[in-house]
């Protein structure tokens, strides 16, 4: 098996990992300083109109590690931000990078398993789900830095606290 295709095929599990099977806090080592041990189930999850964000590392880290799972046919904001910067891995699905192609106007690309797209602040970007679509970032910390150019649900720039909610 291709190493992308494996770790695509952990991913795919880990994420549909039932609760409370043999990876539940009481089956993890005790370990020293300055390690974490977590699990899927432990992430934030972020609720959006296009799919979800579970937020695997995120807080008092000088990073933000996430799954990003857009539904075939969503697209997120047409966004950029000032100072976060972000690199996205598709692991699994079928997606359109919509950029900014500056004198040449507005630009797309295909993207697919193993495309590593790499975000930088200012630069203008949306990703459109062909097919459902399985993305790790990691990202510096600013994670209410979105200016949003053009959404479909009209959301407004910045964290959306009703997608922050738990329960």
């Amino acid at each position: 098996m291709r190493p992308l295709n494996r770790i695509a095929d952990v991913a795919r599990r880990a994420l549909r990992r039932a609760p409370g099977r043999e990876d539940g806090p009481e089956s993890r080592p005790a370990l020293p300083a300055g390690l974490r041990l977590s699990t899927r189930d432990d992430a934030k999850v972020v609720r959006k109109h296009w799919g979800e964000e579970r937020w695997l590392v995120h807080g008092d880290a000088p990073f933000v590690f996430k799954a990003i799972r857009l539904r075939a046919g969503q697209r997120t904001s047409l966004q950029y931000h000032l100072r976060k910067e972000e690199a996205n891995l598709v692991v699994t699905g079928k997606a359109r990078l919509h950029y900014d192609g500056g004198p040449a106007g507005p630009s797309m690309c295909p993207l697919g398993p193993g495309s590593v797209l790499h975000v930088r602040p200012g630069a203008v970007h949306r990703i459109e789900a062909i097919t459902d679509v399985l993305l790790i970032e990691v990202s510096t910390p600013e994670v209410d830095d979105v200016v949003r150019l053009s959404d479909d649900w009209g959301r407004p720039d910045g964290r959306i606290d009703t997608e922050h909610r738990t329960g």
